[in-house]
């Protein structure tokens, strides 16, 4: 009995696992382990979204040399004045010779309207490149970006335009400021000790750039001698001559202890200086400090002559240079045009151009200052002879 009992339980145990497996043959095959020795493959990696830009943003290409005939828009502030006459001259020559460029002067005639109305001009006219001497630039932001975007080059001079960051070129004058400053002071306190020093600037109050590079040093170059020194300020002379004449008498009158004057252009000092002598001042003697000691900017020929005069009370003028000036700025735009300087760039360094202080106690001789000024102007004034 026991062997035909063992018999029909194994036939009932194979029969159950048959039909169990039999019940699991529609479902999902067991996951297979992986095996141990054989790594997984990585996925394929996406670009980086640098690659992808630089792939489709390509570096801008330049060209590799200037064209002939090339359309520029020289601006400058005023032509009522000799430096920025003859640096507008140089311009014309220098791009015309080096470049094979044609250059026209935009007069801006000291007026910000003048100024931003010139700006539209040349892009009308079609102009290449502008290099603009401009008031209150953040007039015209707007329209130069747009022209930028067009292809016209643009860079600036003296005055920057606001949130704009394109090449800027200026004058290094804040060095030759100080210096004038402290010269002034030093001269007139060697020959009048008991006169404490009262000290007035004429000019341009509100203007960022002759603020950075003459009223604060020059401030600064006297205070450094004089510590003590009362200083008027900035008066607005921003009018012209007749403006600086007006505000001189004015001063004179409330202030007779006025004795040093920083007048911040040359086309002001032809109204300071006769408004002095008006009134009897304006005078040296031998060299000496009497009246006041009258400071200057841009050293025209009609400065130069009276600096070196003994008896003029005119003695230190910071001397532009209109040579170097122009080739700055022609040689910028050309350099934005070959790509070697960004158009647009935050990071750019402001170009300074190196001034001369042309000055009584500075200069070996008068020959040494008229050498500079005929090579600088293109000039051939004679040597002055005083009596």
């Amino acid at each position: 009995m026991r062997k035909p009992t063992v018999i029909l339980l194994c036939l009932m145990l194979v029969l159950t696992v048959f039909l169990m497996t039999a019940c699991q043959g529609g479902g999902e095959p067991a996951a297979q382990e992986p095996d141990e020795t054989t790594e997984p493959a990585e996925p394929a990696k996406e670009p980086e979204p640098t690659q992808q830009a630089e792939a489709e943003e390509p570096e801008p290409e330049f060209p590799t040399e200037i064209p002939p005939g090339l359309k520029i828009g020289y601006g400058v502030s005023t032509l009522n004045n000799a430096f920025h006459q003859s640096h507008a001259e140089w311009a014309k020559k220098y791009a015309k010779e080096e470049y094979g460029a044609e250059v026209q002067i935009f007069d801006g005639q000291s007026d910000a309207n003048v100024m931003a109305q010139n700006f539209d001009q040349a892009i009308a006219q079609g102009m290449d490149m502008v290099t603009l001497h401009i008031w209150q630039g953040e007039s015209i932001r707007a329209a130069a970006m747009e022209a930028i975007e067009n292809g016209m080059v643009i860079s600036t001079y003296f005055d920057k335009i606001p949130d704009l960051p394109i090449p800027h070129t200026m004058p290094g004058e804040a060095e030759i400021s100080f210096q004038m400053g402290k010269i002034a002071a030093e001269k007139w306190l060697e020959a009048h000790p008991d006169k404490p020093i009262k000290f007035v600037q004429i000019g341009w109050p509100d203007h960022e750039g002759v603020t950075v590079g003459r009223t604060d040093p020059f401030r600064e170059g006297v205070l450094s001698v004089a510590p003590d020194a009362e200083d008027l300020g900035c008066m607005d002379a921003s009018a012209g001559a007749d403006a600086a004449f007006a505000v001189t008498q004015d001063l004179i009158q409330a202030h007779p202890d006025i004795n040093i004057i920083y007048s911040q252009a040359a086309d002001l000092t032809v109204g300071v200086l006769p408004a002095l002598q008006q009134l009897g001042r304006g005078v040296m003697k031998d060299g000496v400090p009497v009246t006041e000691i009258l400071v200057s900017v841009d050293c025209p020929e009609t400065e130069l002559i009276d600096i070196f005069d003994p008896n003029c009370s005119l003695k230190m003028s910071m001397g532009l240079p209109p040579i170097e000036t122009a080739k700055v700025r022609i040689d910028t735009l050309m350099d934005i045009y070959l790509g070697k300087i960004p158009q647009l760039d935050e990071t750019l360094d402001t170009i300074y151009i190196p001034n001369t202080l042309i000055g009584y106690w500075t200069q070996s001789s008068v020959e040494e200052a008229v050498k500079w000024y005929n090579e600088q102007f293109g000039e051939n004034l004679e040597v002055p002879t005083y009596d």
